[in-house]
Order: C-alpha cells, then sequence, then structure tokens
C-alpha cells in the first residue's frame, strides 16, 4: 500500500520537512487537508508537477481569495499581480479547482488573450478532476457529464450542476447556460504586452471586459478575479487596476523588498539577477522591472544610464594597497529588515584612491548573524578594517562586534564607527551617481547585479528605496578619506578559535 507521502509525490528532495515514516489517511482526512492546505491540494491533484512548497506569500494569497469565494450575494473585484515565471496560472488552475470541489459556486467562466489559452486552462483544470487521487475521494465528474467541449464543460458533480466557460472578453455577450450565468469570473492574463503599447486596443479590452464578460455576471452574486503582471506601458491594465478604488488588489515582485526572491526554489535570487543583467544587457530593463517585479514605474531611475558606467578596470588577481568591509544595519530603513555588508578592494590609480566593490551580501541578517558575516568574510580576505554606520542604536553593534572577536580570540581586526552627518540619504546617494561616472568608485562584475537593479529601481523623489548596497557605495570614499593607513593590508588577522565562528543564541542569554 502506498503512503500518503508516495501518492502525492513527495521526496525527501522535495519535501524535506515531511516526515518520512509511513502514514496512512481515510478518504475524509484526504477531503478536509486539501480543503485546508494549499501544498496538499496542488500535491493531490499535480502528483507529476507539484515539486515545491508555495511560498508565504502564496499561501497568504490564498487565504485572501478564499475570503471572498464563500461569500453569498457578493460582487467583490480581485486585482492579482503576480511576475511573468512564478505559476500564477497553475495557481489559478489550483483555485478553480477549489471551487469545485469546495464552494457552492456553480458556474466558472475563465477568460484569456485568446480563445485558445482559455481553452488550455479549462481543459487544465478538467485534467486535474480526471487525476486518480482527486477521482478516488471525491468521485469521477465525468459521470454526470452532460457537455463536453473545448469552450463548455457542464456536468453533474458534488451534488449540485457545473459549469466551465472559455472565452475572451469580447466573446461572452450575454453568456447564459439553463438559465445559469457565471457566478466566478477570471481574467487570466487577457493582455498581452504588444497589446498594452496600443491605448486604442488597450481600451477596447478594457471595453469588454467591463462591459461585456462582467455584464454576464450571475445576479445572485459573482467574484471577479482579474490576474496578470505590469507592462512597461501607461496603457497596461493592472497599472489601471491598482488605482482603482473599486478593486482589491494583491500585488507582488519578484523580489521582496528584503532583497529574497518570491519563491527562492522556483526562480532563487541569483537566477532572477543573472535574467536581470541580460535584460539590461540588452538594452531593455523595463522589461524585468514591469513584467518579473511588477514595478508600475519601471525604470523610475532616468539618472543613470547603466550602460555608459565605467567598467571595473583592474585584473581579478592584480595586487591592491588596502582593504575593509563596510556595514549598512537595517535600522534606518523603512519597511525593510535587509542587511548589506560589503567587502572593498582599495586600488592606488595615477588619479586617486579608488574603493571597489568586490563582493556584497544581503539579507535580513540578525545582529549575531551580520556580526559572524562580517567576521568570516574579514577571515577570508584578511582584512583589519570593519566599518559600520553607527546611526542611533546602530552603535552597539560597535561593541557587540569587538565583544564577539575579543570572546573567540580573534585579533586583528578593528571596528571603526562612520555617521550620515546631516545630509539626507538620497542627496548622498545622488552624489556617489556621480562618483561612479567620474571613476572615484567602481564594483566588480560580480556585484553588478544587485548593484545594477538597486540603481536602476532608485527614486530620488521617495525615501523608502531598496538601497542598501548603494549606502555602502556611499560610504566607501568616506571611509576611504578618514580611515587612511588603517586600510593598509600588513598584518595577519589571528584567531584561537578557528574551527567556528559561532554567536550565541538567545537562550544562552545573547543580545542576540
Amino acid at each position: 500500500m502506498q503512503t500518503w507521502s508516495d501518492k502525492l509525490g513527495f521526496t525527501e528532495q522535495s519535501a524535506p520537512d515531511i516526515p518520512q515514516q509511513e502514514q496512512y489517511y481515510t478518504a475524509q482526512e484526504v477531503h478536509d487537508l486539501a480543503k485546508s492546505s494549499l501544498d496538499f491540494l496542488a500535491a493531490l491533484a499535480l502528483p507529476l508537477i507539484f515539486r515545491y512548497f508555495f511560498p508565504s506569500v502564496y499561501k497568504s494569497i490564498w487565504q485572501w481569495l478564499l475570503s471572498y469565494v464563500h461569500r453569498t450575494r457578493d460582487f467583490s473585484q480581485l486585482a492579482l499581480g503576480l511576475p511573468r515565471g512564478f505559476a500564477k496560472t497553475t495557481f489559478v488552475k489550483i483555485f478553480v479547482l477549489y471551487c469545485i470541489l469546495f464552494t457552492t459556486r456553480k458556474f466558472v467562466l475563465v477568460c484569456a488573450e485568446t480563445q485558445t489559452k482559455a481553452e488550455n486552462i479549462v481543459s487544465d483544470v478538467i485534467d486535474t478532476l480526471d487525476e486518480e487521487n482527486i477521482k478516488k475521494v471525491f468521485g469521477y465528474w465525468k459521470l454526470g457529464l452532460e457537455k463536453d467541449t473545448q469552450a463548455l464543460k457542464k456536468f453533474g458533480f458534488r451534488g449540485r450542476n457545473i459549469t466551465l466557460a472559455a472565452g475572451t472578453v469580447a466573446t461572452v455577450r450575454g453568456l447564459n447556460i439553463k438559465n445559469e450565468r457565471p457566478d466566478v469570473m477570471i481574467f487570466d492574463d487577457i493582455q498581452s504586452r504588444v497589446q498594452a503599447e496600443s491605448e486604442i486596443i488597450s481600451q477596447q479590452i478594457e471595453t469588454d471586459m467591463v462591459g461585456t464578460a462582467m455584464k454576464a455576471k450571475s445576479p445572485h452574486g459573482c467574484l471577479f478575479i482579474f490576474v496578470g503582471n505590469m507592462y512597461p506601458t501607461k496603457y497596461s491594465l493592472l497599472r489601471k487596476l491598482k488605482k482603482s478604488v473599486n478593486w482589491v488588489k494583491f500585488i507582488a515582485g519578484g523580489i521582496l523588498a528584503d532583497g529574497k526572491s518570491l519563491w527562492e526554489e522556483l526562480q532563487p535570487l541569483e537566477q532572477l539577477l543573472t535574467e536581470y543583467q541580460n535584460d539590461l544587457d540588452m538594452g531593455r530593463p523595463e522589461i524585468f522591472f514591469a513584467e518579473v517585479l511588477n514595478d508600475e514605474n519601471a525604470t523610475v531611475n532616468n539618472l543613470v544610464d547603466i550602460s555608459k558606467l565605467p567598467l571595473y578596470p583592474f585584473d581579478d588577481d592584480e595586487l591592491h594597497s588596502g582593504n575593509f568591509i563596510l556595514i549598512d544595519p537595517s535600522g534606518d530603513k523603512m519597511k525593510s529588515d535587509a542587511v548589506s555588508i560589503g567587502y572593498f578592494e582599495v586600488h592606488s590609480t595615477n588619479e586617486a584612491v579608488v574603493p571597489c566593490l568586490r563582493e556584497v551580501k544581503e539579507d535580513r541578517f540578525s545582529p549575531g548573524d551580520t556580526i559572524t558575516t562580517a567576521i568570516e568574510m574579514a577571515l577570508r580576505h584578511n582584512c583589519r578594517l570593519v566599518v559600520i554606520e553607527s546611526n542611533a542604536y546602530q552603535y552597539s553593534l560597535n561593541y557587540w562586534f569587538e565583544f564577539i572577536c575579543l570572546q573567540r580570540g580573534i585579533t586583528g581586526i578593528e571596528c571603526a564607527p562612520i555617521y550620515s552627518g546631516p545630509r539626507s540619504k538620497n542627496s548622498r546617494i545622488l552624489d556617489m551617481f556621480k562618483a561612479l561616472f567620474s571613476k572615484e568608485i567602481y564594483y566588480h562584475s560580480e556585484t553588478s547585479g544587485p548593484v545594477n537593479l538597486q540603481i536602476s529601481q532608485f527614486n530620488p523623489l521617495k525615501t523608502n528605496n531598496v538601497d542598501g548596497i548603494l549606502d555602502l557605495l556611499t560610504y566607501s570614499l568616506r571611509v576611504v578619506a578618514e580611515f587612511g593607513e588603517q586600510l593598509i593590508a600588513g598584518d595577519i588577522i589571528e584567531m584561537q578559535e578557528f574551527e567556528s565562528i559561532k554567536i550565541p543564541t538567545a537562550q544562552q542569554s545573547s543580545p542576540f
């Protein structure tokens, strides 16, 4: 007999947190788990496709949708913005399956850019109903089949007559089958990027959606769900719905405010940055910003043409005259807990002493993790100076850095504070952009992905930019000017405890 994990296609690699002992479930238990768990339902219905657990943002979206789909006599309008390549259509198909299995909804209309695309979505939903796992638990939908065409499926199932219809927003006027009208309408990518570049075509799609499709709703209630992503044009429908007070919005970008991927297992951050760099190299970074990051402003920073920035001029094995590490804690960032840690090498040219960003790490580090990461970086590069932005409470990080070094017997690393001063962060960053063009600062190609991304997204009119790495570059010139001889490579860092650099846990009365 198969275990539940075998039946759902889980393996140690795809589901490491699943207990490996055999467990068995009754049909009712499977029913209840599928109703309560997005992951369980997806694995049950798509055992050959389901590979990764849904991330927390998707589970929040799922609960958001469920909070509306069970309402009666309701006409809510929901706009869901998910990035390209993040399984948004698969997510929609699972939701339609949920409507069939667990709600009282009777008529689901799926609209897409073309009739074929809409029919493909309906066909894939039927495939989930044909899955052996679904049939064993919920019964066979075809036993009540009345009509089966590519555009229309009508069948008795789960104690009610269910209709699945596929179409475009322009072809569903007056849709009424056996006196039933749609009580769920899903508009999945009804506008292509090419169409979004045309004002006339975009207006026609919007008119068809509002004046044709949505007017075909059931008078007893209908849930409208628009699913799509931004386009780098002012005629993008998602951009317009985002500003509408009549639509409830849930829009997420492929890279979150903390610098992590929206779905790391499916689209790792490194992979996304490579994709961005490719779009940038092709001269179309706005496509990445709009369609992957769902950024309605696309490339708002017109002050910096990244393609014209001077290239990193030094060889990787070229001797440098000094080095240092910069830490930008998260205390002054609005709506973000990201900490930025950069390793710089200093090169002397005929014109000046130039700091060069060679390595950067950015994550939601705790104070302990921040110190651990910086120490590891310092040991690896034999770097004697660690400089920490020390505005407000952040100064305490200097104390704990020195405390941990003393505790671990690490000698040779000096920790120093640096302060932002009276000027605003944005004005300092704007000056840094000038320094990049005048070859006073460089950053290595290995750091170009995250650096270029923050440069392109920087909006000088906003105070909540994601700009931790830009802050590192901003401070780097001041570090060279203020710390002088301390940057010179010389003494070897020594450490008494070579095996580990561990910060005590909170349970051990650590400040972290």
